[in-house]
């Protein structure tokens, strides 16, 4: 083919082996849902475990606010919260000034799930992580530090 004035040049081309984002989003596939799988046998699903994970920690929290801590969509949370609630495994209160919103919390039942798999997870992620070696895992945590920080300033700064 010839090449025309309204032919674009082709300097460089795209190796997904090469690109970062992509790297990084394979690994983290891999890994979710390798870690999964030490949940999975009691009915958890990915989203339901994040959530979970950040209400244990962080107790009583909104829809929208587990959204930004767990870096999940609405529409996960969302679903992720019907089926917590239908298994029994979360509360909701209402606000007392705006009873639009709620506040979620683990019941009974979801925190002694969450602590009776706790510690497969921690074993899960001690094996993980030992396959690094200590040196490497703490690199590899500050690289993340800085790509997370790097991503959130863009972000940022695209919807100022």
């Amino acid at each position: 083919m010839r090449k025309t004035d309204s032919t674009p040049t082709r300097t460089a081309s795209l190796q997904l082996e090469d690109f970062l984002p992509y790297r990084l989003t394979v690994a983290a596939d891999l890994i979710s849902r390798s870690l999964s799988k030490v949940y999975a046998g009691y009915d958890i699903t990915i989203p339901e475990w994040r959530v979970m994970a950040q209400l244990f920690r962080h107790g009583s929290l909104t829809p929208g606010a587990l959204g930004r801590l767990a870096n999940m969509e609405k529409a996960r949370v969302t679903r992720a919260l019907i089926l917590m609630n239908n298994k029994a495994l979360i509360t909701r209160t209402p606000d007392q000034h705006d009873r639009r919103v709620a506040y979620i919390d683990l019941s009974d039942k979801g925190r002694s799930l969450y602590v009776h798999i706790e510690p497969h997870i921690v074993d899960w992620n001690r094996k993980f992580c030992g396959q690094l070696g200590i040196q490497s895992e703490m690199e590899l945590l500050q690289l993340l530090q800085g790509i997370e920080t790097w991503c959130r300033k863009v972000e940022g700064s695209e919807h100022a």
